[in-house]
């Protein structure tokens, strides 16, 4: 603890030496919120690529260079099985309605409950007056709305309303309450004093077999069906493994056709088998043969306990780049777009050497161009555009600044930038803005610190240390 308090007030004390002037809070917060007027002139790049010549070798050389950008991934295709406790049939009869019933007559049994009502009072001398109350006549629930402490059952004139023995109290259980109406003697409770009246009881109930049979015979339903689906999974699994060449034998066993997927790949698992234990299995490789053949049967694959799949892959294609003629219009429509982005920069770049000269203006006319009207951009815009005009020197009066941006569809841009716009920024985000900037300050201090510290300092071991 003491080491943690130093700690924190060696933090504090480098936290709290850093601040902002008001002169300083200010002009930051007006470059922060600062505001630039630009026109724009778009080089619209998909134009200029439906535009481009590419010959054969041109389109060669990129794919050679850009395999990886065109490879066709792993693919499987997968036979399998499928068992579903909920598809069993399983015929209940009235035997086994019977036998459960017998068997688990506890659960169909209405314990006995009893009903109490009391009078709770913080003293004994308080029970007493109570009881010699009770005993003269007077109402037990008007005396337990008027004197019992327990407000919860004084409001229902001291009913405690139905009990069974496990909710019971120890104090009431053995107060030798036996009779209807019998009135107890004054009761020590682990809240004071208690004086109890045994108002009903109610004896233990079987419920009758007619009232419960529905649910019995789903129960016994369920129970034949898990059980008769766990043998059978057993069954298939056996098949499946004696015979590893096919799952004929598991097909004929399991009583059902096994289902033939189409091609599919790691990134779209055919919905039927999207469950993490069967994509593990046809995933990691051991169902595969070699060359594409296919490979061994998968023992069962459980899925939440009530379904379970065999899985054979029927066939399997690797990694594998795509042939140039497959691709070949892909490839050409990319080599046309990258020529076209050169295109464009290097045109561009020409435009802003005439723009910087003063004879822009003949020079975007004959490039078909023009600047559109004025946009107000923000500082805290994060899209390259805006970046780009915050980049840019201030311009002066009359006299626009020009750059170049790409936007967020990658067409070159040509910005104008025409004026500053002075913004505002309200108190309590200077607020959040200072605090945050004198936190990062403080952190980078104390971390230069503690850097500082760890190289320079010498540290010395206490004699009482020492002697330990």
């Amino acid at each position: 603890l003491r080491n943690q308090l130093t700690t924190q007030q060696l933090i504090n004390g480098v936290a709290g030496t850093d601040f902002m002037l008001k002169g300083e809070t200010d002009e930051l917060a007006a470059l922060v919120s600062q505001q630039r007027v630009v026109r724009e002139a778009a080089i619209d790049v998909n134009a200029l690529a439906a535009k481009q010549q590419v010959t054969d070798q041109e389109v060669s050389s990129y794919y050679d260079q850009n395999k990886a950008r065109f490879m066709t991934p792993e693919q499987f295709r997968v036979s399998y099985i499928k068992l579903d406790a909920a598809t069993m049939q399983a015929p209940v009869s009235d035997a086994d309605i019977q036998a459960y019933y017998d068997q688990h007559l506890d659960q169909f049994t209405q314990p006995e409950r009893i009903r109490y009502s009391i009078i709770q009072t913080k003293t004994e001398d308080d029970a007493k007056a109570v009881l010699d109350a009770l005993n003269k006549g007077e109402d037990f629930a008007t005396l337990a709305k008027e004197k019992s402490t327990d407000i919860i059952s004084a409001r229902n004139g001291g009913d405690m309303g139905w009990l069974e023995e496990s909710a019971t109290v120890p104090e009431l259980k053995n107060a030798g309450l036996k009779e209807k109406g019998q009135i107890s003697g004054v009761i020590k409770s682990s809240v004071g004093f208690l004086v109890a009246r045994l108002d009903d009881i109610q004896p233990a109930k079987v419920k009758p077999l007619s009232e419960v049979r529905d649910d019995i015979a789903a129960k016994v339903k369920q129970e034949k069906a898990l059980d008769a689906y766990y043998a059978l999974q057993q069954k298939v699994s056996d098949a499946a493994s004696n015979d590893n060449e096919s799952l004929a034998d598991a097909e004929q066993v399991a009583g059902v056709k096994a289902v033939e997927t189409g091609w599919f790949s790691h990134d779209n698992l055919p919905e039927e088998l999207n469950f993490k234990p069967v994509a593990d299995a046809i995933f990691n490789g051991g169902l595969v043969g070699e060359n594409g053949t296919p490979g061994p049967n998968s023992d069962i694959i459980t899925v939440d306990g009530d379904r379970a799949f065999v899985v054979r892959v029927s066939e399997h294609k690797p990694e594998a780049v795509k042939p140039l003629a497959e691709v070949k219009e892909q490839v050409t429509a990319l080599v046309k777009h990258n020529k076209a982005e050169q295109q464009a920069k290097l045109d561009a770049e020409k435009l802003l050497v005439e723009l910087k000269a003063g004879k822009g203006a003949e020079a975007m006319k004959a490039a078909g161009l023009s600047f559109g009207e004025p946009k107000t951009l923000s500082r805290t815009s994060q899209d390259p555009v805006s970046q780009a005009a915050f980049a840019l020197s201030l311009p002066t009066k009359d006299k626009p600044v020009y750059g170049v941006a790409n936007d967020m569809q990658g067409n070159v841009i040509l910005l104008a930038f025409d004026e500053v716009k002075a913004g505002s920024m309200p108190e309590a985000q200077k607020k959040a803005m200072v605090q945050g900037i004198t936190q990062n300050n403080a952190q980078i201090v104390f971390e230069a610190l503690m850097s500082n510290l760890r190289k320079e300092a010498k540290i010395k071991i206490g004699d009482a240390l020492e002697q330990q």
